[in-house]
């Protein structure tokens, strides 16, 4: 759980920017698997398409069978990000490496499949996984990139996200907070991530 602090015209207001635990759930079905591991050199993508930030976060997998072949997932993600020099996220303005936070978030996806673990444990911690990813990486594409769902499953197919929320909040090195939503099929950003000394493009 992170407290962040937004300016409301001078007020800082606290807000507890963290999920509830235990996060969000697909509404019903067999529960077939629940992993957590945690993630480190990951990079996350701007509007403008652009590796804004690695991540280094913690990630819990929940997964229930809706019928035969039929499955939904809900994951969360509690972590930090440091910026990497360019673009924000926002696309609004450039910024310096090094400005740093907490972000949270959580997803649910749907699919189609089926679930062959091969040994791989389907409760607990898997341990860490190092996606190895550099500035110039793009999100799901470095070397290290370990995906559960082809690691769990055989026969995917259908994949996608129902729902998804992100934050992300400066308290090092910078200011503002950046978050990146999907509700109701549709995407919405809001806020953006800037250098405490508001360099501009």
């Amino acid at each position: 759980m992170y407290i962040v602090y937004w300016d409301m015209g001078g007020l800082l207001v606290s807000v507890v920017l963290a999920l509830a635990a235990p996060g969000p759930v697909c509404g019903g079905g067999k529960p077939v698997m629940a992993v957590t591991y945690r993630v480190q050199n990951d990079v996350d993508t701007g509007i403008k398409g652009n590796t804004w930030a690695f991540d280094t976060y913690t990630r819990a997998v929940r997964v229930w069978r809706r019928a035969p072949g039929r499955f939904c997932s809900s994951s969360t993600y509690d972590g930090e990000f440091t910026t990497i020099e360019g673009w924000s996220p926002g696309g609004k303005t450039q910024l310096p490496a090094g400005i740093r936070g907490p972000f949270a978030g959580a997803s649910v996806t749907t699919f189609r499949g089926r679930l062959d673990p091969r040994g791989a444990p389907l409760q607990g911690f898997l341990g860490v996984k190092d996606f190895a990813c550099s500035s110039a990486d793009v999100k799901g594409e470095c070397i290290g990139t370990w995906d559960w769902l082809h690691d769990y499953f055989t026969g995917v197919a259908g994949f996608r996200y129902s729902r998804y929320e992100f934050r992300y909040h400066a308290t090092e090195n910078g200011t503002g907070t950046w978050s990146d939503i999907l509700a109701g099929g549709k995407i919405h950003y809001s806020g953006d991530i800037k250098s405490a000394k508001g360099t501009h493009p």
